[in-house]
């Protein structure tokens, strides 16, 4: 999962070298710039190996409490650009969609797509998980991120929004399109709970995550073009980090 701020200063994935490139610190989900070197990379992503409470983990033994449900309002936004460098992308979001979950609201700030799942459940991932990076400032906790699993199954309308203008196919400019994330959510929002970090470099701990227990679909299709669309291999997630004694709640 890619915080806004790192984003604005990194894009997403800076390639495989591992010496800085056009300022940016180069890193990757394999090989020398893989995961298990990201707190090598930088003085300032020591969390990344020191932390104790770092993102994704496996989402195994919740404890069933009750929880306010997740109500999202989320609009339509514009899609004229996609944020990317390396394997995947992110979508920024126009201002005033929010997601309202736990008694906190929210507003969505950008989305992307981890092939396979980043989260485990029971030590099984799903095929993708979409991420909706979200905030609230002056809240306990500022940053938070819902965390959707994606299995194949029916085709997803949501996708097709604008899964044909996936950046690196065929290098083709992008044809602005409105997109609204909030129709990849399934029906059912009861949701995992749990506090943890950024999934990406510096790996930022703090955050609140909300991972909807419940799927949603895609077809096999589009999921394949998912990952066609990567340029570093077939995959783009962190593995899960040591739990650490943290006690993962879900709705009941």
């Amino acid at each position: 999962m890619l915080r806004n701020s790192f984003v604005a200063t990194m894009i997403f994935v800076a390639g495989t070298a591992s010496a800085a490139v056009g300022g940016m610190i180069a890193w990757s989900y394999d090989g020398a710039t893989g995961p298990e070197h990201w707190g090598d990379l930088s003085k300032g992503w020591a969390t990344c190996a020191d932390g104790r409470y770092q993102s994704p983990i496996d989402l195994r033994g919740a404890v069933p409490v009750e929880l306010e449900p997740l109500v999202p309002h989320i609009k339509q936004s514009r899609l004229v650009d996609f944020d990317l460098d390396g394997p995947t992308f992110a979508v920024p979001y126009d201002a005033g969609s929010q997601v309202t979950v736990n008694g906190t609201t929210y507003a969505v700030q950008q989305f992307h797509f981890h092939h396979p799942s980043e989260h485990t459940v029971d030590g099984t991932h799903y095929a993708m998980e979409a991420h909706l990076v979200m905030r609230s400032a002056g809240s306990d906790h500022n940053d938070a991120v819902m965390g959707v699993f994606v299995e194949p199954g029916q085709e997803s309308t949501m996708l097709n929004q604008f899964w044909d203008q996936l950046p690196r196919r065929n290098g083709k400019n992008i044809v602005p399109v409105e997109v609204n994330i909030g129709g990849i959510l399934p029906a059912d929002k009861a949701y995992y709970m749990y506090e943890g970090s950024m999934t990406t470099p510096g790996c930022p701990e703090g955050v609140r995550w909300f991972v909807l227990q419940n799927p949603a679909q895609a077809s096999q299709a589009q999921i394949d073009g998912f990952i066609g669309d990567m340029t570093q291999g077939d995959f783009n997630n962190r593995p899960v980090q040591a739990t650490n004694g943290r006690v993962i709640v879900k709705s009941s």
